[in-house]
C-alpha cells in the first residue's frame, strides 16, 4: 500500500522543511543567541557577548536595550554587565514534564503509521483520567475518527489503560483504580474493577502488551504497549483495527514487532531527559533486576 503523504506530517524532517518555507526572523535569532550566551557565560558585558555571538556590536547594544525593556535581562549599574531575569525561568517553568514527552513521541508515532497504517493514540492516566494527549488517527487512511487529542478511554475497558495498569507498582495501580472509582469514569464499583481487572492484568504482564475488542466502540479492537522512563509509567500507545478485519492475535502477530519497536525507540530518546517525579512508579518484584538505570542523573527520582 503506498503511503499516504500526510503521514509525513508527523516527522521532524518534514516538520521542519515546512517552517523554512517561511522568512527567517533574523532579529529574533540573534536575540535567543544572546540570551543563550548570557545563560552560559553568566554576567557579560557587549563585547563579551558580541565575540561569543559574532553579531556586531551595534546591533548588540540594541539587542540587549529591548530585552531588558522587555523584563528579560537585567543591566547591573555597578559595572553595565548583564544577566537574565525569573521571567526567562517563567518561561521555562510553562513546559510541563507531559509537553517535552508528546514532543519526543509525536515523531516516532508517525514512523509507525507508516508501516502499519492503522491509527495509534498515545494516552496517560492524569488527573484521574486516562487521557489522549498525541494521535495519528487524523493520518491515518485506516481511521473513521479524526479530532482524538483530548478524548477519555476507559481505564478497564481500554488496551490502553490496562497496558498501564500492567505495568505499575501494586500501589500506583490501587490508587488509580479508587480514583476511577470516586469518579465513576468505568460504570463499575471497585469490586467489578478488580474482578474485571485480574485476568487481563495478569495476561498483559505475561504477553508484554494488552488487548480490547469492543472495549471503546464496539466496531474497533486494539492492542497496547505501556511507555516507561526508567522507573516511572508515563502512559501507553496502541495500535487500533476494526474486529471484523482480524482477531488481537492477528494483530500481534502482524504488528507487535513494530509497536515495541516504536517503544524502545521512544524510551531510549526519552532516556536522555530529566522528567522528575511525572508518571506513576513502575512495577518492579523483588525477585527482578530493575530494567532502568539505578545511576543519580543529577535529579532524585521514587523508586518502587
Amino acid at each position: 500500500m503506498q503511503q499516504p503523504a500526510t503521514v509525513k506530517s508527523l516527522s521532524k524532517e518534514n516538520i521542519l522543511s515546512d517552517t523554512e518555507t517561511y522568512p527567517r526572523v533574523r532579529a529574533l535569532e540573534r536575540g535567543l543567541d544572546l540570551l543563550a550566551a548570557l545563560s552560559d557565560l553568566g554576567w557579560s558585558n557587549p563585547g563579551e557577548l558580541t565575540r561569543r555571538t559574532g553579531i556586531n556590536r551595534a546591533t548588540t547594544y540594541r539587542l540587549l536595550f529591548t530585552l531588558e525593556q522587555s523584563g528579560y535581562i537585567y543591566r547591573r549599574p555597578g559595572d553595565g554587565r548583564f544577566f537574565l531575569t525569573k521571567k526567562i525561568q517563567q518561561l521555562s517553568d510553562g513546559v510541563k514534564d507531559e509537553d517535552q514527552i508528546v514532543q519526543v513521541i509525536g515523531p516516532h508515532m508517525g514512523r509507525l503509521l507508516a508501516k502499519v497504517q492503522w491509527p495509534s493514540d498515545f494516552a496517560t492516566f492524569t488527573a484521574g483520567r486516562l487521557e489522549i494527549k498525541e494521535s495519528t488517527h487524523r493520518f491515518s487512511p485506516l481511521s473513521v475518527h479524526r479530532a482524538m487529542i483530548g478524548k477519555t478511554r476507559p481505564l478497564l475497558h481500554s488496551a490502553l489503560g490496562v497496558a498501564i495498569l500492567s505495568a505499575v507498582s501494586d500501589a500506583s495501580m490501587q490508587q488509580m483504580l479508587a480514583v476511577a472509582d470516586a469518579l465513576g469514569d468505568d460504570g463499575a464499583s471497585r469490586e467489578q474493577q478488580l474482578h474485571a481487572l485480574m485476568h487481563s492484568q495478569q495476561q498483559a504482564r505475561e504477553r508484554g502488551y494488552a488487548d480490547s475488542t469492543g472495549g471503546t466502540d464496539p466496531n474497533i479492537s486494539a492492542i497496547a504497549c505501556p511507555v516507561c522512563w526508567r522507573n516511572r509509567v508515563l502512559g501507553a500507545i496502541n495500535i487500533m483495527f476494526f474486529r471484523r478485519v482480524m482477531t488481537t492475535d492477528q494483530a500481534a502477530e502482524r504488528y507487535l514487532g513494530s509497536l515495541r519497536q516504536c517503544v524502545q525507540d521512544i524510551e531510549r530518546e526519552l532516556d536522555t531527559l530529566i522528567l522528575g517525579e511525572y508518571g506513576w512508579p513502575r512495577r518492579c518484584t523483588k525477585q527482578e533486576t530493575p530494567p532502568w538505570s539505578t545511576v543519580p542523573t543529577g535529579r532524585s527520582v521514587s523508586t518502587n
